[in-house]
C-alpha cells in the first residue's frame, strides 16, 4: 500500500509503503513524482517502508527501469527502513540518482524528512 503524507509538495513527494506493494502502488508513485520533475525540473523524495511485507517482482522491475530513465531527475532522496534489504536497496539503486540516497533508520524519520527538505 502506497500512502502520501501530508509533508508532500510541490518539489517533494512524501510517501509510507507498507504491507504489500502492488503495480497501482508503483503507477501511483511514478505519476505523483512525475508531476514533480515535469513543474519544477527535479523533485525530491522522501520514501518510508514500514511494515512492508512484499513488492510485487514485476513492479519492482518496472520501476527500477522507471529509476534508471529518470535518475537524473531526482534532487535529495531520503530512503527510510526497518530491514537490512531497505538499505541494501536504497544503496543499489543511489548510483542512477542524480544527488544519490541517503538511507535513513526507521527511528530517524524526522531527521531523514528534515534532511531531504533542506535547500542545499
Amino acid at each position: 500500500m502506497l500512502q502520501v503524507l501530508p509533508e508532500t509538495t510541490d518539489k517533494m513527494l512524501a510517501v509510507r509503503v507498507s504491507g504489500e506493494l502492488t503495480n497501482e502502488d508503483f503507477d501511483l508513485y511514478r505519476k505523483l513524482i512525475r508531476d514533480r520533475m515535469k513543474a519544477t525540473g527535479e523533485a525530491r523524495l522522501y520514501y518510508e517502508m514500514a511494515d512492508l511485507n512484499w513488492v510485487k517482482p514485476g513492479a519492482a522491475l518496472e520501476n527500477g527501469l522507471f529509476d534508471i530513465v529518470h535518475g537524473r531527475e531526482y534532487g535529495r532522496v531520503a530512503m527510510v527502513g526497518e530491514k537490512t534489504w531497505q538499505e541494501w536497496a536504497a544503496k543499489l539503486i543511489s548510483p542512477v540518482k542524480k544527488k544519490g540516497v541517503r538511507y535513513f533508520d526507521l527511528a530517524l524519520r524526522e531527521q531523514a524528512m528534515a534532511w531531504v527538505q533542506e535547500e542545499e
